[in-house]
């Protein structure tokens, strides 16, 4: 992944600026005012990976004095950079090494943007990962960029320090490996779509994972493009000889011969100019070209979803930014748009985007965003852990002085409701249901997986019931003002907690928007009003789900865990999991010192691991489930 990007007059930015993408995670966008400079990040990373056109910035006239120098971080067993593994490995010690040689050089830049790249670095980066700065400028040819520095050779080159020429021969060298290893795919926002769906295009074929030239020299080989020149040349002399006065030759002293990367080219060409995409529709398949600009864009990241997720054999070392992917779409559709993109960074190395478009940043429970603002010519640039991202906004902001635009916090919650709103008064309307964690939306995605389908309903995760309580009281003042127009449905579920959050909620709208807090009570597990009884004892979702396969699961998990060792294996009753284990105080805790490790994500990997074994068997759903699939249904 890129983890950082120093940057040196190109576009809108000048002179050096150190810029971080990702604190770790793969999927991250990047945020701020129009013109900020968000795009020109992503088209630089372009000119890095598919040295794409340049663009100098407009104070700059020396291509020597600008340049980009992407900070890519991957793990040492997923490449081998053969014979650079030891260039490597030098540089990132060099980068981790916080020797205070490097930061006592007489270069108030080097200092400064060595010091915010190694701050930016995520801790679980430092051990068996490559941490590679490399430099290409406007000429690209492979620079040193900030490291063009005597402290930086000694340590990096002790034996050519005073050797470039040699320096550069093994930094290129570094350079094509990496490019070699890593697909950038950029989809700019005013792409032509039917450009970018073309079999022709680099990009498209990057996605595929395929070259087609490949595809056609497995048919038509280079020996026979040889024979088929010779014979053609053969036919051309004799035709000659036969002509009185008149000959044919090639236009110079030297006689090509056909290239077959060119008779490749024709191919394709003609075989793809004449398929194009379309959308299928139940009346007539409609071309691309005839779409309107959102429905374009959907197409495009439907496609590239597709894909990454169904088609291609490996995206190890996939990188796919997407300028504006909410561009010339209804409100009511821009969740559903980076839905899809967060789908595609589980299984590729990295999503960079840029957005106006705030709505999906309260649903992450993992990702970065970096907010990119400007005063009188100075960069800031502030990144947040997505599922955090509140509480490091505001204490930003503290340590700031009020210099982050805050607003932000503001505008992701409103483009979340009015993306809900509207998709919910549509005549093709959206249902939505919104829980607290991403290991809930696992376990209600694979209950519920037939209401997905058949009443389009949406599964969102929102972190926390302070959220769903926010996203509550600004819908029901909506929904309370157009309930006459209101077609679809909203359930917000939420755990019962030590500390509970009650908050009122209004019966008169439930057929609409519904708020329910899940909560064990005996041996059965019960869905209740947000103030009503009982409010004990603590319940999350792991507390309420089939118990026989819940154990059955949890067994699974013991080996590697010591945690877990008070288990037995004896199979257990298809009551609540809180119920069927009837777990001891202190084994509970265990259990729940087992959930939390690694920030909560053994519940995910849990939660996988349930759904996996439920749609193997036959388990018996629990009835809270029956009763929230019963709200989608009737009337809907």
């Amino acid at each position: 992944m890129i983890i950082g990007l120093i940057i040196r007059n190109f576009k809108v930015y000048k002179k050096i600026n150190y810029i971080p993408l990702s604190k770790g995670s793969n999927f991250n966008g990047l945020i701020g005012m129009n013109g900020i400079g968000k795009s020109s990040v992503l088209e630089a990373l372009d000119c890095f990976f598919n040295q794409k056109p340049w663009i100098l910035n407009i104070e700059t006239k020396n291509p020597d004095e600008s340049w980009v120098m992407p900070v890519i971080a991957f793990q040492k067993s997923d490449f081998d950079l053969e014979d650079q593994k030891e260039l490597a490995e030098k540089i990132t010690s060099y980068i981790l090494s916080d020797d205070e040689g490097t930061n006592a050089i007489e270069n108030k830049n080097y200092a400064e943007h060595i010091k915010a790249l190694r701050n930016n670095i995520p801790s679980n980066l430092k051990e068996d990962y490559y941490i590679l700065p490399i430099c290409l400028d406007a000429n690209y040819n492979v620079s040193l960029g900030i490291f063009n520095t005597q402290h930086f050779k000694q340590t990096v080159f002790p034996d050519l320090q005073d050797d470039e020429q040699k320096q550069k021969i093994q930094y290129k060298q570094l350079y094509d490996r990496i490019v070699s290893l890593f697909t950038y795919v950029y989809v700019p926002k005013d792409i032509e779509a039917e450009r970018f769906v073309s079999f022709e295009n680099r990009d498209l074929q990057h996605l595929i994972g395929k070259e087609l030239t490949d595809i056609v020299s497995k048919s038509l080989c280079k020996d026979a493009i040889g024979r088929i020149s010779s014979e053609l040349k053969s036919f051309v002399d004799k035709l000659s000889s036969s002509l009185d006065g008149y000959k044919f030759k090639a236009r110079s002293s030297y006689q090509p011969n056909l290239k077959p990367y060119k008779i490749y080219n024709l191919i394709i060409e003609e075989f793809f100019s004449l398929r194009a995409l379309f959308k299928e529709t139940d009346a007539k398949d409609i071309p691309l070209v005839q779409l309107s600009s959102g429905e374009k864009q959907q197409a495009i990241i439907q496609l590239i979803t597709r894909l990454v997720t169904k088609y291609r054999d490996s995206n190890k070392g996939l990188i796919v930014a997407v300028d504006e992917p909410e561009s010339s779409l209804h409100v009511s559709l821009c969740y559903e748009q980076f839905e899809k993109l967060y789908d595609v960074s589980q299984c590729c190395s990295q999503i960079l985007y840029t957005s106006h478009w705030y709505g999906f940043i309260p649903t992450l429970t993992s990702g970065s965003i970096l907010n990119i603002s400007c005063v009188s010519g100075t960069y800031d640039f502030n990144i947040f852990n997505a599922d955090n991202y509140r509480e490091e906004i505001k204490f930003a902001d503290r340590e700031q002085k009020g210099k982050l635009p805050i607003d932000v916090m503001v505008k992701s919650s409103n483009d979340l409701v009015q993306s809900i709103l509207s998709s919910i008064i549509r005549n093709d309307c959206y249902n939505w249901l919104l829980c607290e964690g991403s290991s809930d939306k696992i376990y209600l995605s694979a209950y519920l997986k037939e209401e997905i389908s058949r009443n389009r309903l949406r599964i969102i995760p929102l972190c926390k019931a302070s959220e769903i309580k926010k996203i509550y009281e600004h819908l029901s003042i909506a929904i309370e003002e157009l309930k006459e127009s209101v077609k679809g449905k909203v359930y917000m579920l939420t755990d019962t907690d030590t500390q509970l959050l009650e908050y009122d909620t209004k019966e008169g709208l439930e057929k609409h928007i519904i708020c329910r807090r899940i909560v064990n009570e005996g041996g059965t597990t019960r869905l209740v009003k947000i103030k009503a009884n009982p409010k004990s004892p603590k319940t999350d979702i792991e507390d309420a789900l089939n118990g026989k396969l819940f154990h059955k699961v949890l067994v699974t998990f013991k080996s590697e865990n010591d945690e877990l060792s008070f288990l037995d294996e004896q199979e257990r009753e298809e009551t609540s999991s809180f119920s069927a284990l009837n777990l001891r105080p202190s084994e509970y805790d265990k259990m729940e010192l087992f959930f939390s490790k690694d920030k909560n994500r053994n519940k995910v990997l849990f939660a996988n691991e349930y759904v996996k074994i439920l749609q193997g068997g036959q388990f018996k759903v629990p009835e809270w489930i029956e009763e929230i699939k019963k709200y989608f249904t009737n009337n809907a």
